[in-house]
């Protein structure tokens, strides 16, 4: 059976937008980073420079965990081939034109929530 995940409807654009209940601010500021499953979604949460910031855990080229490890240095690699991406915005520093898909975020009362579709 699936977990109910809390959910809070926002206006962006001029359009209703879901966001998807992530983490709490205190969960990420842990370990700085962390990776969750919402719906279908791998998703790396991580703190770049004092900014929150979320990707697709899924590295473009065989699917691989990209948070696997701690970043070091603001890139995260790849735990299977070592393709390296930067924290900064997700692009790929080992085969440009790969990017991971980043995440629209917003945080509510120290609560981090996902747009799936943004």
């Amino acid at each position: 059976m699936s977990e109910k995940v809390e959910t809070i409807t926002m206006q962006e654009n001029g359009k209703d937008a879901t966001f998807h209940f992530l983490a709490t601010a205190g969960e990420l500021r842990k370990d700085g980073q962390l990776t969750r499953w919402v719906e279908d979604h791998d998703i790396l949460l991580y703190d770049y420079e004092g900014e929150i910031k979320a990707v697709s855990n899924i590295c473009c080229h065989f699917g691989g965990p990209v948070g696997y490890h701690k970043a070091e240095k603001g890139v995260f690699t790849c735990l299977w081939h070592n393709w390296q991406y930067s924290g900064k915005d997700g692009s790929c520093l080992t085969h440009p034109g790969f990017p991971l898909r980043s995440y629209e975020l917003k945080v509510v009362d120290e609560k981090i929530y996902v747009n799936l579709l943004g």
